[in-house]
């Protein structure tokens, strides 16, 4: 089945949107505003996979009793390809929360595998996976700290050198990132990251802009994680 946008056409104009038009490869085209959240389960008849092609989000593995694991942290041209065990499906489910304005493709992967015509396609698909495997290899460095201090600096230098734009001495978070999603990632207590979100403010190594929800992180924090060998 296939869903035409206009609005959506203009930004999607890529190879990737290319390549399923041209294969017949049936789809969905999804776009999730900043905040918005999908959830998947497991399916039993299709295996679903999607493409990110403009934005990001963040991936929480999340189970019945209301606990939750962050598992990544996407952008653009990653994959999402939940291994969904039918034995856990009961148990457990996947949100995608987009930190900004984020588009998706949806596709099966029997469709994809019974209307691809070259080697190239699949090629480009296997370079998607590594690029995501990257992305969850550098997102699990957040989670390796067991001080809740270091799991929250550990995520603004992730998002510092992933997402960052530098502007003379300091580095602008160029999406909105509430203490609350901050909580979320790093499996913490929101009262614990106003108090360390606080703590980097007053030792002027960030400024969080609170209405606006804008993190700047100055040349000064960066010093101060090489003082404590923070990589």
């Amino acid at each position: 089945m296939f869903i035409f946008i206009k609005s959506y056409l203009r930004i999607m104009s890529n190879e990737w949107m290319q390549l399923f038009f041209e294969s017949k490869i049936p789809f969905y085209i999804y776009k999730l505003y900043k905040g918005d959240a999908l959830i998947f389960k497991f399916y039993a008849k299709c295996k679903p996979l999607i493409i990110v092609f403009y934005g990001t989000v963040y991936i929480m593995k999340v189970f019945t009793n209301g606990e939750s694991i962050f598992l990544a942290i996407l952008t653009s041209n990653s994959i999402i390809d939940f291994g969904f065990n039918s034995c856990d499906s009961n148990y457990i489910y996947y949100k995608v929360v987009a930190l900004e304005n984020t588009y998706f493709i949806k596709f099966c992967w029997l469709d994809y595998i019974n209307n691809f015509q070259y080697l190239s396609t699949v090629i480009k698909l296997l370079d998607l996976f590594r690029y995501t495997l990257h992305q969850y290899e550098n997102s699990s460095y957040i989670l390796s700290h067991k001080s809740t201090r270091y799991r929250v600096i550990q995520l603004l230098l992730f998002l510092c050198r992933e997402f960052g734009i530098l502007n003379n001495n300091y580095i602008i978070i160029p999406f909105e990132l509430s203490q609350k999603t901050i909580s979320y990632i790093t499996g913490s207590n929101p009262i614990t990251v106003n108090k360390i979100i606080r703590y980097l403010v007053n030792r002027l190594f960030i400024q969080y802009v609170v209405h606006k929800r804008i993190l700047i992180c100055y040349s000064s924090f960066f010093s101060y994680l090489q003082d404590n060998k923070v990589t």
